[in-house]
């Protein structure tokens, strides 16, 4: 046999190996995989063969086609696969690393993802990649394409809704004015130095200020061990010292930087780099001696040079009345879909934030809700009246604090008791969130990819959801 024959069969061989897994409709007769790999191997679960035929609409890709030419510059991953694997990356847990074999190995994950046996999973750098240029926007149209498409089908319905708030963790360490002041004298060493590397100079004296900054860090932790009133004072006094050496080793910074810039021929990217990181650098050194100086609370705190937009946000909870991150408000059907989410810097004031929810179901529905529930501390007589306006029929918002005669009456009636105990519910709702859909915590660091991730983790429940209520 020729060796061209030879080569065109194994091409063919190779294909069709490559399409074991795929549904072909139009095949009459039994697949190869039906043949050689016993069913269970590649058959999606019933739970995934429902979410699989959810994502089926087109409607969950037009957002991202639309926005983006997918047929010009290099080839990148299909939607829907991105879709797909991103379904299964806050529905398993898995972080872009441990998803991409988990998925490479998993004959019913390659089917589900519609990744062929000839092609390779998309690697975690692409994938990432991908869910930052997408963006929040995309990501919350998709959602939106999600819920529309359930209230067609009748699954979703916005009689009542219940709204609360929780908080998004940042993928950060615990913040303390010595540590940042370490990391800040770190990176900002780390800008220089590539800097240096552009202009092909090396200095031995780069480490000078880290060195210094890590032996107050260990003189810290063993100060901090006596635990008493001296030892604080002490610490106090240590990180004054760390924050004179992180000065000076902004002014090295700065000044070296402004000698060496002009031979990398003007690189804007190490010049903002090292701009920003000095900027970032100074705030820290500000806020720490305010806080030295007496100031326990200095405005807009800067809490990570990582994600810099996360702020300390006091709940009031048990074991834990510090959390670190972003603010995050939910709003649940009584169908168990989240219909609206919206993710705030910092910690606004709930009273606040009952417009903006109302709003959404009113876009997404056409109507107000006919109940409506929440906690004490969204309470104030404007929301009532707005709500009243709106169209609410029944609004439960407890009030806190001393109650008139008539305020007492209305709490005790049988509608409002029942709205209360319903509330509840989103506590529940809240914690499956964060235990099964990731989120707890933001792998994905700032605002802005923040708002990605917990769009992708709030439509993987909205999926999950779909098909635990599909008959």
């Amino acid at each position: 046999m020729p060796d061209v024959e030879l080569y065109n069969i194994i091409q063919i061989c190779q294909k069709v190996i490559g399409m074991l897994i795929l549904d072909y409709p139009e095949w009459n007769q039994p697949s190869v995989a039906q043949v050689l790999i016993p069913e269970d191997a590649y058959k999606l679960t019933p739970e995934l063969e429902k979410i699989d035929k959810i994502l089926q609409d087109e409607s969950f890709e037009n957002p991202i086609v639309e926005r983006f030419n997918t047929q010009r510059g290099r080839p990148t991953v299909p939607v829907r696969v991105y879709i797909r694997m991103m379904f299964l990356k806050h529905y398993t847990g898995l972080s872009y690393e441990d998803l991409v074999p988990e998925v490479t190995h998993n004959l019913m994950y390659r089917l589900f993802c519609r990744i062929p046996l000839e092609q390779k999973v998309p690697d975690p750098t692409a994938l990432m990649k991908i869910t930052t240029r997408y963006g929040e926007e995309v990501i919350e149209e998709i959602n939106r394409n999600l819920l529309k498409s359930l209230v067609q089908k009748k699954l979703l319905k916005g009689r009542k809704t219940r709204i609360d708030s929780t908080v998004v963790e940042a993928n950060i360490a615990h913040p303390t004015d010595a540590g940042l002041l370490y990391e800040g004298v770190r990176k900002l060493t780390k800008a220089v130095a590539r800097i240096k590397q552009a202009c092909g100079k090396v200095s031995r004296q780069s480490t000078t200020s880290i060195r210094k900054m890590k032996d107050h860090l260990l003189s810290i932790n063993k100060v901090l061990r006596r635990r008493t009133e001296d030892a604080r004072a002490e610490v106090r006094e240590i990180t004054g010292h760390m924050a004179a050496e992180a000065r000076k080793a902004v002014t090295r910074a700065y000044r070296l930087a402004k000698k060496l810039i002009p031979e990398t021929k003007n690189d804007l990217r190490l010049r903002g780099d090292l701009l920003d990181t000095v900027q970032k650098v100074q705030k820290i050194i500000e806020q720490s001696e305010a806080v030295n100086n007496g100031n326990t609370k200095p405005a807009d705190r800067l809490i990570s040079l990582k994600d810099p937009d996360a702020r300390p946000i006091v709940r009031g909870k048990l074991g834990k009345r510090v959390e670190f991150g972003y603010k995050l408000q939910i709003q649940e059907t009584e169908s168990g879909f989240i219909t609206g989410y919206q993710l705030y810097k910092g910690n606004p004031c709930d009273k606040v934030l009952v417009k903006d929810a109302l709003k959404k179901h009113i876009e997404l529905f056409g109507k107000a809700p006919t109940e409506m529930s929440l906690d004490r501390g969204y309470y104030d007589s404007a929301n009532e009246t707005s709500a009243y306006e709106a169209g609410v029929r029944h609004v439960c918002i407890p009030k806190s604090g001393r109650k008139s005669k008539d305020r007492t009456e209305f709490e005790g009636t049988p509608t409002f008791r029942r709205l209360k105990r319903w509330r509840s519910g989103i506590e529940g709702r809240i914690s499956c969130l964060k235990r099964r859909f990731g989120l707890n915590r933001s792998m994905l660091n700032g605002y802005r990819k923040t708002q990605i991730w917990t769009g992708l983790g709030i439509f993987a429940h909205n999926l999950w959801q779909a098909a635990r209520l599909m008959a």
